[in-house]
C-alpha cells in the first residue's frame, strides 16, 4: 500500500514539475500576438512576412505579418 502511495506522489509530482517548466514558452507567444488583432494562416516557406501583409492589406487591416509561424494582422 505504501509503494502505490509513493508511485502516485512521485507522479504528481512530475506532472506539477512539467507543467511549471512549460508555462514559460506559453507565456512569450502571448506576450508576442498581443500587439495585433487577427492571427490565421500559418506562414511557410512560400507563404512569408510579404504575402502575409499583402493579404492583410487586402482585408483592410494597416499591417500585418509572420508571428510565432501564424499570419497576424492588426488594425
Amino acid at each position: 500500500m505504501n509503494i502505490t502511495k509513493s508511485y502516485v506522489v512521485i507522479f504528481f509530482l512530475v506532472m506539477l514539475t512539467n507543467s511549471l517548466s512549460n508555462s514559460d514558452i506559453l507565456v512569450s507567444s502571448v506576450i508576442e500576438t498581443s500587439k495585433y488583432d487577427v492571427c490565421f494562416i500559418p506562414c511557410t516557406r512560400r507563404y512569408e512576412d510579404r504575402e502575409c501583409n499583402d493579404d492583410c492589406l487586402a482585408k483592410d487591416f494597416n499591417d500585418g505579418g509572420c508571428v510565432d509561424g501564424r499570419c497576424c494582422c492588426k488594425y
